[in-house]
C-alpha cells in the first residue's frame, strides 16, 4: 500500500502543495482544516499610508476584489513570502519586498525600507496598512510599534474551521495510508485533531508523522504521534522538503 502525505492547509495552497509533492514522486492528499471567508469592510484611502503589509494570499485577494485603485498598486508591498508576493504581483502590485520566516522575517526588511527610502521622501510619518485575518499568530502592530513604526490593521477575512473530515480522507486513514501530516499553523492542526477525534480515529495519530512549521505548532499538536519533525524556519519549502525526504527514506 502506497503511503501519502496529508496537506491540511486551506485552498488553493493545499492543492499547490499536493502538486509540488507529486512532481517529486510523493503521493499527497489535500484535506484543508480551514477555509477563508472575506469579511465586510471599507477600504481606507491609500494616501493615508506609506506601504502595505501582506501576510497571506487571502489578504491580497481580499484587497484585490474590494475595488482598490491604481494608487494602491503603486505602493510598496511587504510580502511575508513567495506565495503572497506572487499573489500581489498577479493583483497588479509591482514594488514588492519579500520576507522569509513568517511575520518576524518581515521586521528587518520593513525597518530598513522605512529608514532608507520612505524616510527620504518625508512620508515616513504615515502608517503602514495591514489587511489581516480576524485571528493572527503574529502581531505586526505590536512588533513594529517596538521600533516606532505605526501599523494600522484592518481585518479583511477570517479562517473558518472545516466541519468534519471528508470521506476520502477518512477512507485513507482507515486503510493506514497516511504517512505524515504537514501543519503550518497551530489552529489547523488543532482543528484536524478535533475532527480526527470526532470521527473516532484519534488513535490513528500513532501511525502518522507530524511535520510542523514551528515548535509552537508541534506543542499545540501534543503527544501521540509516531514521530514529530519541526522545520528550522516556518517556510513552505522547508516543510515540503522534509516530506519529500521522509518519503524517499521510507522507500
Amino acid at each position: 500500500m502506497q503511503k501519502m502525505i496529508l496537506i491540511i492547509r486551506p485552498q488553493p495552497d493545499a492543492n499547490r502543495d499536493v502538486a509540488l509533492l507529486k512532481r517529486y514522486g510523493v503521493p499527497a492528499l489535500a484535506s484543508p482544516s480551514m477555509k477563508a471567508m472575506q469579511l465586510h469592510y471599507k477600504l481606507p484611502n491609500s494616501t493615508d499610508f506609506s506601504g502595505i503589509i501582506m501576510t497571506s494570499r487571502n489578504a491580497v485577494e481580499a484587497i484585490a476584489t474590494s475595488g482598490y485603485t491604481a494608487a494602491w498598486a503603486k505602493m510598496p508591498v511587504f510580502a511575508v513570502g513567495a506565495a503572497s508576493a506572487a499573489a500581489a504581483r498577479d493583483a497588479g502590485f509591482s514594488d514588492i519586498i519579500i520576507g522569509t520566516g513568517g511575520g518576524a522575517g518581515l521586521l528587518p526588511l520593513i525597518r530598513r525600507y522605512i529608514s532608507d527610502k520612505i524616510g527620504k521622501q518625508d512620508i515616513g510619518n504615515l502608517p503602514l496598512f495591514w489587511p489581516s485575518a480576524d485571528e493572527i499568530s503574529f502581531d505586526m502592530v505590536a512588533a513594529l510599534a517596538a521600533h516606532e513604526i505605526v501599523v494600522q490593521r484592518l481585518r479583511v477575512y477570517q479562517m473558518v474551521a472545516s466541519g468534519e473530515l471528508d470521506a476520502v480522507t477518512r477512507d485513507k486513514i482507515d486503510k493506514g495510508a497516511i504517512a505524515a501530516v504537514v501543519a503550518m499553523s497551530s489552529r489547523s492542526i488543532l482543528i484536524f485533531q478535533k475532527n480526527l477525534d470526532a470521527a473516532g480515529k484519534g488513535s490513528s495519530r500513532e501511525e502518522m508523522t507530524l511535520i510542523a512549521g514551528s515548535a509552537a505548532i508541534a506543542a499545540a499538536a501534543g503527544d501521540g504521534w509516531q514521530m514529530v519533525y519541526v522545520a528550522r524556519q516556518p517556510r513552505r519549502s522547508r516543510l515540503l522538503a522534509i516530506a519529500v525526504l521522509r518519503h524517499q527514506r521510507g522507500h
